[in-house]
């Protein structure tokens, strides 16, 4: 008979966020949609919980409830992100692992035909929970023989369960409180006032009712914990990365020679994943200098490509800007592919005198050059102060033109990456000067406020100037008492 695990580590993003926040481990917390007042609480910890701090409420209504509440965004990459690093740990422990598409967090993994492996399931999945522990998560592992009875079985545990029978999963399954499953707030609200607060409760209901007065996505979770929708397991594939290397030898300085030889590595690589019908996305090339040290780098085409020389290139400017404090011993090389992005471009040709491949390769060429952190962007994001109110992000690639007829030129205010205080500014409340000398212009006040909750800010900006020098933002913080100086308008 089959046996599929689940693996639940409970509200991940909020894991995410607590572990970027470690400060926050003993005060509410919780993962909003946006930073404001009106932001949704998403998932909360059980600190929060505890004071009736729930997902769904409003951000200003948890506040309201407790001054303490902690709360941040953690954004859909992010997330791909965690779970796209969980992925490869739980490959160890079996070979099928499927995440799932609608929980982050959530995994089911193929139990059967382990039995050699591992003889005991317990011992099994205590390995597993004892792994997602040591990468600094908490989560639990249910072992079952159905991917709705192992998930509602993880959702409501601490640790792990095995069930021995499909008779002892169904009987478990049916004590798990709704407030552990995907229900909408509203309704589980309204199933609590019918006296419904276990899952066995919500199966007992008639499938056709719950369609008709809860909606589609209660119909389908009645379905699955019916048994009359049946997914099987799908799990991801992986990609094994093409990699070769070489041993020389004598330890080599010479960057032509050291080229050469990586061109040789190379024609293999590129010859395995036109076999796989991919093209390459990223190379890391790594050094051993014959002093033990390495030299990693990793190096990003504009798109997935096959072209020799578009990557040879992007290898050469690589070779240029890396110091060799000695010879080369062995070269190291892995690309990784994925299926190339099929384009019409030729219907399109000369429609545009611009070409967008061209500045993607020049992006390419700086990222080797310089590194991926080179290349970066100002996204907006929800936020109180200034500085709260963007983030930087690498640049994938060049952005379509969306040129527009303006009547002003537009002015450029550049932040300082930490304000500025200034020691000649008047007094607590004075006028602004710029380095001590009275501004001649200056408009103003624009009052900014925000983190009341914890502590507050209050910041009257103003752009002054004196004579013919520069605009200057410079704002007064109550709080700290003086007048700080926080960019440039240019």
């Amino acid at each position: 008979m089959e046996r599929t695990a689940c693996v639940d580590v409970r509200a991940f993003p909020l894991q995410l966020l607590l572990r970027d926040h470690p400060d926050w481990k003993d005060h509410p917390a919780a993962v909003v949609d946006r930073d404001t007042a009106q932001g949704t609480i998403l998932w909360v910890n059980p600190p929060a919980r505890a004071l009736r701090i729930l997902p769904g409420m409003r951000h200003g209504a948890g506040l309201a409830l407790s001054r303490r509440l902690r709360a941040g965004v953690v954004s859909h990459a992010a997330i791909r992100k965690g779970v796209a690093a969980l992925v490869p740990r739980l490959r160890r422990f079996a070979p099928d692992v499927e995440p799932s598409r609608d929980a982050p967090g959530v995994f089911w993994l193929g139990a059967s035909g382990l039995s050699r492996l591992h003889p005991r399931l317990e011992e099994w999945a205590g390995r597993i929970h004892d792994d997602i522990a040591g990468a600094g998560f908490h989560g639990a592992v249910a072992v079952g023989f159905s991917r709705f009875g192992s998930y509602a079985a993880a959702r409501s545990r601490e640790r792990t369960v095995v069930f021995r029978t499909p008779e002892e999963e169904r009987a478990a399954i049916r004590g798990v409180p709704l407030e552990r499953l995907d229900l909408a707030p509203g309704t589980r609200d309204l199933l609590a006032r019918l006296g419904i607060h276990t899952l066995g409760g919500f199966l007992d209901l008639p499938a056709s009712e719950v369609r008709s007065r809860l909606g589609p996505e209660a119909h389908r979770l009645h379905r699955l914990g019916t048994g009359d929708l049946w997914n099987p397991l799908q799990p991801e594939t992986p990609s094994e990365p093409a990699a070769a290397e070489i041993l020389l030898d004598y330890a080599e300085l010479d960057r032509g020679r050291l080229l050469a030889r990586m061109e040789a590595l190379l024609a293999p690589l590129l010859e395995t994943l036109d076999g796989r019908r991919d093209a390459m996305t990223a190379l890391r090339l790594t050094l051993r200098l014959d002093d033990g040290s390495r030299k990693t780098a990793l190096l990003r085409p504009a798109r997935p490509t096959l072209d020799r020389a578009e990557i040879l290139d992007l290898l050469r400017i690589r070779m240029e800007a890396t110091s060799l404090p000695g010879g080369v011993t062995e070269i190291a090389m892995e690309a990784r592919g994925a299926r190339p992005d099929i384009r019409q471009g030729a219907l399109f040709d000369g429609a545009s005198a611009r070409d967008r491949d061209a500045a993607n390769r020049a992006l390419a060429r700086l990222r080797a050059r310089f590194g991926d952190g080179a290349l970066l962007r100002a996204r907006p994001r929800p936020g109180h102060l200034p500085e709260a109110r963007f983030a930087w992000e690498p640049i994938e690639e060049a952005p379509p033109p969306r040129p527009r007829r303006v009547r002003l030129r537009p002015l450029v205010r550049r932040f300082f990456p930490e304000p500025v205080r200034l020691s000649h500014a008047g007094g607590e409340m004075g006028e602004p000067r710029t380095g001590g000398v009275p501004a001649e212009e200056s408009f103003g006040p624009y009052i900014v406020s925000g983190g009341w909750w914890d502590a507050g800010e209050h910041r009257e900006y103003h752009f002054v100037r004196s004579g013919e020098g520069p605009w200057l933002w410079v704002y007064h913080d109550r709080k700290r008492r003086g007048w700080f100086l926080h960019g440039k308008v240019e």
